[in-house]
């Protein structure tokens, strides 16, 4: 295949992509798998100066439903150019200083040293309110960003959204809507439809027409810019103020910095940091705070020259379940373990996953052969979020099991759990509990690790 057909290829492959996440809801990759398929054709492109028209680099992307009426944007909402190394961010610093020096060299109003806004780059999807006379007169979405659904009476449901703000010009306000961690927990737990993530969370809930449903998934919105108004600020920080004091939720984090350095700095810190936070983000949106810098540097026909989009490594991923082994603990609980195709996760070779019991495996409608969502964070072992399709064909149900995998015995069925009722001589419940028993918070024996008493048992039968 020569690379104009492979870039063929890409395209008809990232529209299909597109079409299942912008217009179903149904991600059939992770992001960190769209974008590398994104950059190879990005990268194609520039090395044969085969550029179709219809090239996802060309457009912002997004299918209109029928179900919802169309809403065409005053302004047109633009996407973000992305970073994911330093370098590139160095390379984004330097085209901005060339721009404005090259503006000061030929005018007399000179634009000030550049300085930059840090914000949060959410994981949910994109809103776009429209103000007038200082009612909300309309919501939509940013579908192509020149059309998008209208969903005001959804948009409604968001309490923290309001229907009157101070300011009676036209005003275009553009946010995004999500759906809070804990939120996503407590509907979980309250509901047999059970939501894969937050991200898919809120985007379904905007687009249901039932806002009942939308309403009991309690989400939530931050705002952070404005397309289209008459208003005349001079900075960022000055427009997020304006945003505050209309009333509409500005997310705490906004940091200004001079320098890359000062960047590199607080990414390392967002890094952690948003661990800790009870929405999704992936990544960091980075802004020249000067507004007529930002006039003066304009955009492309898709994203600003002024700002770039830091993305970090995902935290979800796509992979196959191949079987599911069963463990018994030290309590004799029966656990079911996932092995999965091995896939490369956050610089390590993944190939084990968690589900926490039978009941976990049903909810989540999960089978051997699923294509499934997993996500790793504080590097301990995966958790299954869900499948990719429901539907996938060649998949085999997962089996209750009926007797212990290691000593044979009838199992019991608790009030979530399996339990093996040998507690005396079922292998794996003796070593754990020998293992706890001779640990550092126990008898603290010294030496005496689980490999050792796993050799003991093998080799001496020892109980």
């Amino acid at each position: 295949m020569d690379k104009r057909e492979r870039i063929d290829k890409l395209i008809e492959k990232i529209e299909n992509l597109n079409y299942h996440y912008y217009t179903l809801d149904e991600p059939l990759v992770s992001d960190g798998e769209y974008d590398q398929i994104y950059d190879e054709l990005r990268q194609l492109e520039e090395e044969t100066g085969y550029v179709r028209d219809d090239s996802p680099t060309q457009i912002v992307g997004g299918e209109i439903l029928d179900k919802f009426e169309k809403h065409f944007h005053i302004t047109k909402l633009l996407s973000q150019n992305k970073a994911q190394t330093h370098e590139e961010l160095e390379a984004w610093i330097d085209r901005c200083n060339r721009l404005r020096d090259e503006y000061n060299r030929n005018h007399d109003d000179k634009l000030a040293e550049l300085e930059y806004i840090m914000e949060y780059k959410f994981d949910g999807l994109t809103v776009n309110l429209t103000y007038n006379n200082g009612l909300l007169v309309n919501a939509a979405t940013r579908g192509n960003g020149t059309v998008g659904e209208e969903i005001s009476a959804q948009v409604r449901t968001i309490r923290s959204i309001p229907n009157k703000i101070k300011e009676e010009s036209l005003l275009e306000i553009q946010g995004e809507a999500l759906m809070p961690l804990s939120e996503l927990t407590r509907y979980n737990e309250e509901n047999e439809l059970q939501l894969k993530n937050a991200r898919n969370a809120a985007a379904g809930a905007l687009r249901n027409l039932d806002t009942k449903e939308t309403a009991k998934r309690n989400l939530t919105a931050y705002f952070y810019a404005i397309p289209t108004n008459d208003l005349d600020f001079s900075s960022e920080e000055e427009m997020l103020e304006f945003l505050k004091d209309q009333g509409l939720l500005i997310h705490p984090y906004h940091k200004k910095v001079h320098n890359l350095q000062e960047i590199i700095k607080e990414l390392d810190f967002i890094e952690e940091e948003r661990k800790r936070i009870d929405i999704l983000t992936d990544g960091v949106v980075i802004k020249i705070n000067d507004k007529q810098t930002q006039e003066v540097l304009g955009s492309t026909n898709k994203f600003p020259r002024w700002s770039i989009a830091y993305k970090f490594e995902a935290e979800e991923y796509t992979t196959t379940l191949k079987e599911v082994v069963w463990n018994v603990g030290r309590s004799g609980k029966v656990t079911p373990s996932a092995i999965l195709d091995p896939v490369e996760f956050s610089g390590a070779t993944v190939s084990r996953a968690t589900l926490n019991n039978y009941d976990d495996i049903i909810r989540k409608k999960v089978r051997i052969g699923s294509k499934i969502f997993i996500r790793r964070s504080n590097d301990v072992i995966p958790e299954i979020l869900g499948v990719v399709d429901e539907n996938q064909e060649g998949t085999k149900e997962i089996e209750k099991p009926s007797k212990c995998p290691y000593c044979g015995s009838e199992l019991i069925q608790g009030n979530v759990h399996i339990i093996c009722p040998n507690s005396i001589s079922c292998k794996p419940q003796l070593l754990a509990r020998m293992e706890h028993f001779t640990s550092r918070n126990a008898m603290d024996i010294e030496g005496l690790s689980e490999k050792t008493i796993a050799q003991l048992m093998e080799e001496l039968d020892i109980n």
